[in-house]
């Protein structure tokens, strides 16, 4: 991962929050995070068999989200982790899987089932 500025770290963690608060409000069961061609993040949130998403990142935090979620699991010698997080006063055990869409490192967050 490249190296992020200090100063972007509690951005990037401010976009992430938002990113698992909005996964939670519609009980989504994945989020998938990847650079967009356009710049930026697109997101994508899944829910059964259905996605919907955009560009929810902008440039300037790309990298800082993306590296943020790769130091959070734990994903330096592996490609599978867990990140923890808090949303709406629940503790989130999240698992990560990072994985390469067109020669960019893309991950996929997976909630814990059975959750209210």
């Amino acid at each position: 991962m490249i190296d992020v500025p200090r100063d972007s770290k509690p951005l990037a963690i401010t976009k992430m929050q938002e990113i698992v608060d909005q996964a939670v409000d519609i009980n989504a069961d994945a989020v998938t995070i990847e650079f967009a061609k356009e710049g930026g993040l697109e997101v994508h949130f899944v829910v059964g068999y259905t996605g919907v998403g955009g560009i929810l990142v902008d440039r300037t935090l790309e990298e800082a989200v993306m590296g943020l979620i790769h130091e959070r699991a734990g994903l330096d010698e592996k490609p599978t982790g867990v990140t923890h997080w808090e949303s709406h006063g629940q503790n989130f055990d999240i698992r990560v899987e990072e994985y390469e869409n067109f020669g960019e490192i893309a991950y996929t967050l997976t909630f814990p089932k059975g959750r209210q």
